[in-house]
């Protein structure tokens, strides 16, 4: 099995770097300090500390007037004055958060290691658990089983049928299946997790989650349940999921590790690969709304854009070659991406010419957003950061206070 060189993927084992140089989220099981004896992440709540703001954070939500992060150990943080103060939230486990995402000011997702899916109903004070590695496992262990029948069904039929090209191109699927299936065996016996990276959901019943190793889940009931949704998705080499985007009604985008980019015009019924500019890592994708211009950006400052929904992307001189892993967008215009090295670039023209400067923190950093104040909220490595428009850092003590 591949090791994981994704972002969300990436600030953890000596801070999400693992290859690449790109921030990781891969630290999510090692024990506390304090703890003499492991405990299980998923059986155990998350401890509550008022060191949460300035310990790894991994993704940022503005939602209402609330900020809502989260990161390692389970940690959720919240604030409700542009990030001055943080209240830590009640959450059931202790496996690192890696995203966050809501459909409203109260209703809301977070997943993470283990593939842990979390749900909030209350804007982030309180969560429960709706999925974890176990049930994952179980289902992609269903999922391979059906795919190799699928195919061995498939190589019969061309051998009857004596179509060369058809009989090697049903082997090739066929191995490749076999060893998808020899790796979920393996995953459901060994009781062994990936990590899901993203969430994104359309409403309050249908979404989607995304992971390592070409996980991807659908919930058409508001994450109750799910169902493995590899099978429709072009990902035969089952390359890492690091970020999931709507562009449009029906139209949405995932990009990933090796270059790949996915889009789906469908509502997600099937997901067909895009030509890629890039054969590096891509971390995260963010969409320009108002101009129709999807900005995909990853490994060593390579961002790429397209306004024709993927069917071209054109790299963009970034004027960086950190790892490029957060951005958020102003009313869906420009937008300003955050990433390694204390990277932060903001997008000109549509993003066709990009702003860089090194944000005073020089911190990996994992998200942004734009508090309702003005100024930035970065999370990452060394918690949450408060910048000024200029991307300066502002000179405000962060507080923590008791849940």
């Amino acid at each position: 099995m591949r090791p994981l060189s994704s972002v969300r993927t990436m600030l953890g084992y000596a801070t999400r770097i693992m290859g690449g140089g790109a921030l990781v989220a891969t630290i999510g099981l090692t024990s506390l300090h304090a703890q003499a004896q492991w405990q299980d992440p998923l059986q155990s709540p998350a401890i509550k500390t008022l060191k949460a703001p300035k310990s790894l954070l991994l993704d940022v939500a503005l939602v209402g007037d609330r900020l809502i992060a989260v990161g390692e150990r389970g940690h959720v943080i919240i604030s409700d004055d542009d990030g001055s103060s943080w209240l830590q939230s009640d959450v059931p486990v202790m496996s690192t958060l890696t995203s966050v995402y809501f459909i409203d000011e109260t209703t809301g997702w977070a997943v993470g290691h283990d593939a842990v899916v979390l749900k909030t109903q209350d804007a982030g004070k309180t969560w429960v658990k709706q999925l974890d590695g176990f049930e994952a496992n179980a289902m992609v262990l269903e999922q391979a089983k059906h795919v190799k029948a699928e195919l061995e069904a498939e190589l019969k039929k061309a051998e009857v049928m004596g179509d060369e090209d058809r009989i090697e191109l049903a082997e090739e699927n066929l191995e490749n299946a076999t060893y998808a299936l020899e790796d979920a065996e393996i995953d459901f016996e060994d009781k062994s997790t990936k990590p899901l990276l993203d969430v994104w959901f359309k409403n309050s019943s249908e979404g989607y989650v995304v992971g390592a190793y070409g996980m991807i889940f659908k919930s058409t009931n508001g994450g109750n349940t799910w169902k493995d949704w590899s099978g429709h998705v072009e990902n035969p080499d089952r390359f890492h999921l690091n970020a999931i985007t709507e562009v449009s009604d029906q139209r949405m985008m995932i990009v990933g590790e090796a270059g790949l980019m996915l889009r789906t015009q469908d509502n997600g019924d099937n997901w067909e690969q895009m030509f890629s500019p890039y054969e590096g890592s891509f971390f995260g994708i963010t969409s320009l709304t108002k101009q129709g211009v999807q900005l995909a950006y990853g490994l060593r400052g390579n961002l790429a854009r397209s306004d024709n929904f993927g069917s071209s992307w054109k790299l963009m001189d970034t004027k960086t070659e950190q790892s490029l892993i957060g951005a958020t967008d102003r009313l869906g215009r420009v937008a300003y991406v955050v990433g390694n090295g204390g990277a932060f670039i903001k997008g000109i023209d549509q993003g066709r010419k990009w702003e860089s400067t090194i944000r005073a923190g020089r911190g990996g950093a994992a998200a942004i957003v734009e508090s309702k104040a003005g100024h930035f909220v970065i999370v990452g490595e060394g918690g949450v950061e408060l910048l000024d428009k200029l991307g300066e850092r502002m000179s405000i003590t962060i507080t923590s206070i008791e849940g």
